[in-house]
């Protein structure tokens, strides 16, 4: 697979680590440590001054105890849906780049603040999205001209968790949506990039709740929803979840002249009638995608270009999923309306 490790690389560039002690952020550090070093750790969890021990950084129980304290170019932001809006203004107020997980923000109107402070220190915010790196999505955005014009996808992703959301996705202050926010969000990225648009797809939405914890916490367990492009006549439906009975990804894109089927290792091209043409399959470790990803987005702190065509894709990705939840909490206040 092609790497950006090493291109256009700041020499001696220093990373602080937000949110290092969790599950994402522990499996971030041995990669962000090949393309920069590793100047400070901040994270209020008890284990993190151990773990910050262990990897040879300075711990912080506060961002603005780390900002006093050390000197860096770029954070890299692993938390909760609910603290990601507030350290980003932080960071960027004082001028350091951020490179963080999903999502850019929650609702559009904090995407588009962000991406006026962003613009103001000119400095990058970058959000860590896997399928852009993998190369059979990349070879389905390359290939997807072949199909001719797409005039319908349709796009599954399933987890098989046999019990409740645990953790902090299952606390709505932290969480502040269910599946769509959380895994949905990678979908709605990867289908912004293969079908860019002027304005948001038209959606119809079903959300559903397995366990009635989950509902009483608005946060839902299963979305479906059926998507519209005016523009251009295409139309497609999603599906996402996290109590399926497998675990599964696929993405089923029909068009004029064919059609394009995705699936994790594995990409493919058919002609009308369903004839195999060519075929794209990755079995590499999952490792080196996330080394891709993070070398990219180290080695393109300094290019505008890529950092407003960035900022510009994921305010569609957060324009889309905050449209989906607004028209979703019209449905309810309008229903209680009626029922009072």
């Amino acid at each position: 697979m092609p790497s950006d490790r090493g291109k256009n690389m700041r020499p001696g560039l220093r990373v602080l680590v937000v949110g290092f002690a969790g599950h994402q952020g522990k499996e971030y550090l041995p990669i962000v440590r090949e393309s920069a070093d590793i100047v400070g750790g901040v994270d209020p969890a008890p284990a993190a001054s151990s773990l910050a021990d262990e990897w040879g950084f300075p711990h912080y129980h506060a961002l603005s105890e780390a900002l006093e304290q050390v000197d860096f170019d770029a954070a890299v932001v692993t938390v909760p849906h609910s603290e990601h809006f507030p350290i980003c203004v932080e960071l960027l107020a004082h001028g350091r780049h951020v490179i963080k997980e999903k999502p850019f923000a929650v609702t559009e109107q904090e995407a588009r603040q962000l991406i006026q402070l962003a613009q103001r220190a000119d400095r990058g915010v970058f959000t860590l999205l896997q399928r852009n790196f993998d190369p059979v999505f990349r070879f389905a955005r390359e290939n997807l001209a072949r199909i001719g014009e797409p005039y319908w996808f349709s796009y599954d992703y399933h987890f098989n968790l046999a019990h409740p959301t645990t953790g902090w996705r299952a606390s709505r202050e932290q969480a502040m949506g269910g599946v769509l926010l959380d895994m949905g969000y990678h979908l709605i990225d990867v289908l912004s990039g293969m079908f860019p648009a002027p304005e948001p797809p038209r959606m119809h939405s079903a959300f559903v709740h397995q366990y009635q914890e989950m509902r009483d916490r608005r946060l839902e367990d299963l979305v479906g929803l059926l998507c519209s492009y005016p523009a251009t006549g295409l139309a497609g439906s999603l599906r996402v979840s996290r109590h399926h009975h497998e675990k599964i990804e696929h993405l089923c894109v029909l068009g004029a002249e064919g059609a394009l089927n995705v699936s994790p290792g594995i990409a493919t091209l058919h002609s009308v009638g369903g004839m195999p043409l060519e075929r794209c399959t990755w079995e590499g470790p999952k490792i080196d995608v996330l080394r891709a990803m993070f070398a990219h987005h180290l080695g393109h702190l300094d290019d505008r270009h890529y950092r407003q065509d960035h900022l510009q894709r994921q305010l569609a990705t957060v324009r889309t999923i905050d449209g989906i939840y607004r028209d979703r909490l019209r449905e309810q206040n309008g229903l209680s309306d009626r029922c009072a």
